[in-house]
């Protein structure tokens, strides 16, 4: 069995916009467990765990993918939820074209039995999880909401595989896929 997922990835610059929002929340007494700089990405489809034989059925699905490259600007840093938050993340506004791709992706894995999404799909940027929530976090965040910025150019997806482990998960390149202007 496989744990995989498809994502697009970040440029440096972006990820590096981060560090400081981090170090923000460090000062809260939430209880949060940081996302690793290189590994910050837009997931476009969780897979989940499946079997290793269905990964050539899997790339060759993706690779038939006809979508052009687009791109997107990064927006406020929130939560997933004001009473309840188990993500802080950046907000990422794309105009349509992401949210365009996760679903044609989306479709295109459930003709191999793969569940489809069943939450609206929300581009966006994982920055920290929270393991247990306190309200001074609203307060840190407060001071670093507006303090992130730029454009993401999505100039291909990737399939990647995903290992958890006590340090964190390892994420593995198994294929990239470049977008393509239609002609």
């Amino acid at each position: 069995m496989v744990r995989l997922f498809v994502a697009i990835e970040l440029p440096e610059e972006i990820c590096r916009q981060f560090f400081d929002v981090q170090t923000a929340l460090r000062s809260s007494r939430a209880r949060l467990s940081l996302v690793d700089q290189d590994s910050m990405h837009i997931t476009l489809k969780f897979i989940g765990e499946v079997s290793g034989s269905l990964l050539p059925q899997i790339t060759s699905v993706l690779q038939a993918i006809n979508s052009p490259p687009f791109s997107m600007e990064v927006g406020l840093i929130g939560t997933n939820s004001q009473k309840a938050p188990r993500v802080v993340w950046a907000e990422v506004d794309d105009h349509g074209p992401c949210r365009a791709l996760a679903a044609e992706i989306d479709s295109s894995l459930g003709t191999l039995g793969i569940e489809p999404e069943k939450r609206k799909f929300r581009p966006h940027i994982t920055i920290a999880r929270v393991r247990r929530h306190h309200q001074s976090l609203f307060e840190a965040l407060a001071e670093v909401a507006a303090s992130c910025s730029g454009t993401i150019y999505a100039r291909e997806f990737v399939l990647k595989k995903s290992e958890l482990t006590p340090g964190g998960p390892i994420y593995t390149d198994i294929l990239r896929v470049p977008l393509k202007e239609n002609s």
